[in-house]
């Protein structure tokens, strides 16, 4: 099953793709899945060929200089108005766990 690395995703792929995931697939769903995997690759396709690399870290301190810390005032008694089981300031909330 190799294939060009331009080439799209072929639908003995897409069909092997589906056996091994144990789905039944009609044509058209075949289809519609070899188009949708084919225009995902081309995408990393495009994202490969970006050059260079971002420092992510950096993107926080550029957000953090783009916006100042404010104080705000806050009104705890107009978040609590929407709650449907509170009592007084305490809030009763479904379990998690």
């Amino acid at each position: 099953m190799s294939r060009k690395p331009e080439a799209g995703v072929s639908l003995e792929e897409v069909r092997r793709l589906a056996s091994l995931s144990r789905l039944t697939m009609t044509r058209p769903e075949e289809e519609r899945l070899r188009e949708e995997l084919s225009s995902i690759l081309d995408y990393f396709r495009v994202v490969d060929g970006v050059s260079g690399h971002i420092e992510t870290g950096r993107l926080a301190e550029e957000a953090a200089l783009l916006r100042p810390d404010e104080v705000r005032p806050s009104d705890p008694e107009g978040v609590l108005r929407g709650v449907p089981h509170k009592k007084g300031r305490l809030v009763r909330a479904p379990r998690v766990f």
